[in-house]
């Protein structure tokens, strides 16, 4: 067995390389640009007006305009604006030739083809000059940029329909023994004599969806050599990573790791020193056309929950582009927790919160047992107690958040 920190690193050091796509505009929402963004041109693209009013060339002191036409958004006026002169002018709409400055409409009165100026002028007032925001060429979104709507707005407004990002990726499921049974497919809830229904595959699916994966494969196999190749073999062909549920362990009807290497799979690790999820099986598939790596996780919904958020989550955060790092709270232990396990302890606990104190209590649960989803239901996160850790009552601990 390999220690936690062991198989982080491991873990970390095959990520296969990123891949990017183009993708639309109305479908880049949440992902990462894998390229810089440049401007094809400055903006504002012109010299326009701020306000609605008119448009004028500045003179000191002046009181009245003449009124010689109109600037509309999208109908510039095409002759020069003079001394003493105005044209109408609507916001965004391109200041003319000649005008230096604009008068908003409630500074003056028009009074047939004269304007009136009823509030002092500054020469330059309410005019947005061409390039004031970012000048063509200009980087506008940086490469690792998580695009959200305003991202997506600053291309549209340069002319992109679709935008260089790092592709999700494809992700296959495999829930492995006979007991296994999908409630979808029993209907009536008629279960026989030692089944039970598949939690891990929903699971895991909302899981995946929640990292920002594509599941793009789903497949329950029962406990045969020859049945686990074939949903391997046929995962490899759809996906850039596999995870398995169950099947790793030392049973005589396991047989994940027996498959994986039929197929050609470099085993990384067999088996944490952690509890949940101990038996973790770890491997990867590279040829030319890439790598897969396959994620043996234990059969116990907790330890498969525990095994993904830990392992499987931040190589998804990675090959999208993102930096990945646990929400944490700092918090005070209720009592006193000793490591003697001799394997790192995923402990669940809940937080409580007391009027008389700034910082909450981790509560751990009563019942950790890794078959016991109410210990992810009921709980806020965990605490990470590694070999031989021992946290005093009111001691300051991190709790990791689910």
């Amino acid at each position: 067995m390999i220690s936690v920190s062991e198989a982080k690193r491991l873990v970390q050091a095959h990520i296969p390389a990123r891949k990017s796509i183009a993708t639309s505009l109305t479908e880049a929402h949440g992902y990462t640009l894998a390229e810089d963004i440049l401007a094809h041109e400055p903006s504002p693209r012109f010299t326009n007006s701020a306000m609605d009013g008119v448009a004028v060339r500045f003179v000191e002191d002046a009181t009245a305009y003449k009124l010689i036409g109109e600037s509309a958004a999208g109908s510039p006026f095409l002759q020069e604006v003079r001394n003493a002169e105005a044209v109408r002018i609507s916001t965004g709409a391109v200041l003319p030739d000649g005008a230096d400055t604009v008068i908003p409409v409630e500074d003056i009165e028009i009074l047939g083809e004269n304007i009136v100026i009823k509030k002092p002028v500054r020469k330059g007032q309410w005019v947005r000059v061409q390039g004031a925001e970012y000048l063509q060429s200009a980087c506008v979104l940086r490469s690792g940029t998580v695009l959200r709507p305003a991202h997506i707005a600053l291309a549209a407004q340069l002319g992109y329909v679709e935008l260089p990002v790092f592709a999700a990726p494809k992700m296959a499921l495999i829930a492995t023994g006979r007991e296994i049974v999908s409630a979808a497919k029993s209907p009536e809830h008629s279960l026989n004599a030692g089944q039970i229904y598949d939690a891990n595959t929903p699971m895991l699916q909302a899981a995946i969806i929640a990292s920002g994966g594509e599941c793009t494969f789903v497949k329950s196999v029962g406990d045969t050599l020859e049945a686990t190749i074939d949903a391997l073999s046929e995962a490899m062909l759809r996906a850039n990573i596999i995870c398995t549920t169950g099947g790793v362990s030392v049973g005589e009807h396991d047989f994940i790791k027996q498959a994986a290497q039929t197929l050609g799979f470099e085993t990384i690790f067999w088996r944490v020193r952690q509890k949940p999820g101990k038996p973790l099986f770890f491997a990867k598939h590279s040829t030319e056309q890439g790598t897969t790596l396959l994620f043996g996780l234990p059969g116990n919904p907790v330890s498969t929950l525990m095994c993904f958020i830990h392992y499987v989550q931040p190589v998804i955060a990675s090959l999208l582009g993102r930096d990945w790092h646990w929400q944490t709270v700092q918090a005070r232990a209720s009592t006193r927790l000793a490591n003697t396990h001799g394997r790192a302890e995923f402990l669940r606990v809940q937080l409580v919160f007391t009027p008389d104190s700034t910082v909450p209590t981790a509560v751990p649960l009563d019942k950790q047992d890794s078959f016991m989803l109410t210990s992810l239901t009921e709980a806020d996160g965990f605490i990470f107690l590694d070999i031989d850790a021992e946290i005093y009552a009111g001691a300051p601990i991190e709790v990791l958040l689910f």
